[in-house]
């Protein structure tokens, strides 16, 4: 039951920071264009020369009547202004914008058990758990002791159940671009039928049909707690348990029925 409390406590945790968090979409006004970028620039009263272009790989831009600019390395404002000081040579007033229109080069990447899957922009400095937030958090049957950060060929084990657990901010790292987030998928087990939240209950070594059906909100009052069942598939051979968890709860002699990964239990309608 520890373990679902505390996988409910850092979903918790990740949606406030998601909520508190400023959105990494957008470039922030230190961002530091980089190759591959996509940069809408705008001359004020020039609608004709405004262009969207990416950065070459050698760093610069190409654009009408200036030619040739160095991009890579400067920020938004930074480039507004040298091209602004190029414009003006053969435009009167001229008055140039750029914004970063598509974020290529700083990239990030999560995997596995996450809400959303696949890159994100890392505009500002963030950690791993700020990262996660920023994704959706983990799904329910997350391996949260499991995660790792991909850095090249380098393998960093991030435990982020002891981020939450022990405030362990040495679990908690700074994210680099090109950073490759993954978040294994548990092991599982599912509960159906007349519980309060049917779906999947992530499998941890202790866990009992009392405990997954309490992972699954409980009871609904139309549940028949008398006759519980648990069906097994180990290969090729199929078994079906039958249990009473109203007397599992209430006496203690009653014993728990362990669960194993992949086992189904369905809490059938009470029979009036």
């Amino acid at each position: 039951m520890s373990a679902w409390r505390s996988l409910t406590s850092m979903i918790v945790l990740v949606t406030v920071l998601a909520v508190t968090l400023s959105p990494v979409v957008a470039a922030s006004p230190e961002y530091k264009i980089g190759v591959d970028d996509v940069l809408a620039i705008s001359v004020w009263d020039q609608k004709d020369l405004d262009q969207v272009v990416g950065v070459r790989p050698d760093g610069k831009i190409s654009l009408p009547l200036v030619g040739e600019v160095e991009a890579a390395g400067l920020t938004a404002g930074e480039l507004a202004a040298r091209l602004t000081t190029a414009y003006s040579r053969t435009v009167r007033a001229a008055q140039v914008t750029v914004t970063v229109r598509e974020i290529r080069s700083r990239t990030i990447y999560f995997l596995g058990g996450v809400v959303k899957q696949g890159p994100l922009p890392l505009t500002q400095e963030l950690t791993v758990l700020q990262g996660l937030s920023l994704v959706g958090g983990p799904i329910p049957t997350a391996d949260l002791e499991s995660a790792f950060i991909l850095r090249g060929a380098t393998r960093i084990p991030v435990n982020l159940l002891a981020i939450y657990q022990r405030g362990d901010l040495k679990q908690n790292v700074k994210l680099e671009p090109g950073d490759t987030i993954i978040v294994p998928n548990a092991d599982a087990v599912y509960v159906q039928g007349e519980v309060k939240t049917p779906g999947q209950v992530k499998y941890a070594k202790g866990l009992t049909v009392v405990t997954a059906i309490a992972a699954a909100g409980g009871f609904t009052p139309l549940a028949s707690t008398s006759r519980v069942r648990i069906l097994r598939n180990d290969g090729t051979k199929k078994e079906t348990i039958s249990a009473n968890v109203s007397d599992i709860m209430s006496d203690p002699e009653s014993k728990d029925i362990p669960l194993k990964p992949n086992d189904v239990i369905t809490v059938p309608q009470r029979l009036f």
